[in-house]
């Protein structure tokens, strides 16, 4: 079963190619203008909706979610990026739609995701949350849980398959002697809490020593990946979710659901602040200079000082 699933996922992946941007340009705004005009406007004033645009769909074909959120003009919303977790779904990509503002001061934000599935429930459910700003506070606003069925790939068992039954006795001889083996499971425990009490925090450190230095190793081949691409919007984006999910990982903060500004009230570094600063610009302006790939660099160097901070930390605990 996994062998097939696998060879599925290695051809779809080659077909989201072929039909993604197609896909993509007809339904997109469609979707989008068909929820604006629909979707109800409750008296909060702040109403967020997702659907699947598809009904069904076999198992690593392209999926698209929408995501619609009206509010007042005075908020700051935004959807999640590549960085957020949609299992079952895995993110392939998303496209924006400008905020649309009526004369009633409501504005409404848009955006189809582009996803897939290779898990094998038949019906599989997604909620996809926006994060709304207002004087510096961030509130997580979730949208309505959607589902989407999955097509079944393997078919029905011909009728032609004969079952033979066999009523046979068929005498099982004993393949272990029973006491000589708890005696010897037995002993490996004691002999394994022997070791764990002598060598155990040793064996910890050096545990967790090997995991930071594999984390930094593939966070940092990630990164050089994008410094080394033509930055634009997109790839400034991706790359700064890469830097959050690491930092998050060795440190107590939650830099991924941090906007910039709570990045800068929780860390007071003035140069991390000036970084943040233009790669937003670069990320919502597309305002793409010698200073966003300046700003990388700096994430990158200081992703590697806290990485050497945390190695002394578990050294010397």
């Amino acid at each position: 079963m996994y062998s097939k699933l696998s060879n599925i996922r290695l051809l779809s992946i080659g077909k989201y190619n072929g039909y993604r941007s197609a896909f993509f340009t007809v339904f997109g705004w469609f979707t989008i203008l068909f929820f604006v005009s629909t979707m109800p406007l409750v008296a909060q004033k702040n109403t967020i909706q997702g659907k699947f645009l598809t009904p069904s769909v076999k198992i690593g074909e392209p999926i698209s979610y929408s995501l619609v959120m009206k509010h007042s003009i005075d908020l700051e919303v935004r959807f999640p990026d590549s960085t957020f977790n949609y299992a079952p779904f895995e993110f392939v990509r998303k496209i924006y739609f400008p905020t649309v503002t009526d004369a009633n001061g409501i504005s409404t934000d848009s955006t189809v995701y582009e996803l897939a599935t290779f898990e094998t429930d038949s019906v599989q459910y997604l909620s996809v949350p926006a994060y709304v700003l207002k004087s510096g506070d961030t509130t997580l606003v979730r949208a309505n849980l959607d589902s989407i069925v999955i097509k079944p790939i393997l078919v029905t068992m011909p009728d032609t398959l004969k079952i033979i039954a066999n009523t046979n006795y068929s005498p099982v001889k004993q393949a272990f002697n029973y006491p000589y083996i708890l005696i010897g499971v037995g002993s490996l425990v004691v002999l394994a809490l022997v070791l764990y009490f002598i060598f155990g925090e040793r064996i910890r450190k050096a545990y967790t020593l090997r995991r930071l230095h594999r984390n930094y190793e593939k966070f940092s081949t990630q990164f050089e990946k994008y410094l080394r691409e033509i930055l634009d919007n997109k790839t400034t984006e991706k790359s700064l979710g890469i830097w959050k999910f690491y930092l998050e990982s060795i440190q107590d903060i939650p830099y991924t659901t941090f906007t910039s500004k709570e990045i800068e009230e929780k860390i007071q570094n003035k140069d991390l602040t000036n970084s943040l600063k233009n790669l937003d610009k670069a990320i919502y302006g597309n305002m793409i200079d010698e200073a966003t790939q300046q700003s990388l660099v700096f994430l990158q160097q200081y992703a590697q000082n806290a990485y050497q901070l945390k190695i002394e930390e578990v050294r010397n605990a």
